[in-house]
């Protein structure tokens, strides 16, 4: 049993290195800024009261406003 569980994990660990890694890219900003402006972005959009199928597309276009494209990184 603890087999089974150990290859589930190492699959899934390994699975996830594969997997292409996307972020919120701008020329010239620092990681340390895009989650700052994406932290932004999700504290404006959730001081309303709009459905949470919206709200995520309403963060892309605030962080497209500020400059930012959401782009594979690895």
């Amino acid at each position: 049993m603890r087999l089974k569980v150990a290859i589930s994990t190492l699959t899934l660990l390994l699975a996830a290195c594969v997997a292409p890694q996307y972020a919120w890219v701008k020329e010239g900003a620092s990681h340390y800024e895009a989650t700052n402006a994406h932290s932004e972005c999700e504290y404006q959009v959730g001081l309303n009261k709009i459905a949470m199928s919206d709200q995520k597309k309403l963060i892309q276009l605030c962080m497209q406003g500020k400059g930012y494209r959401f782009k594979k990184v690895s």
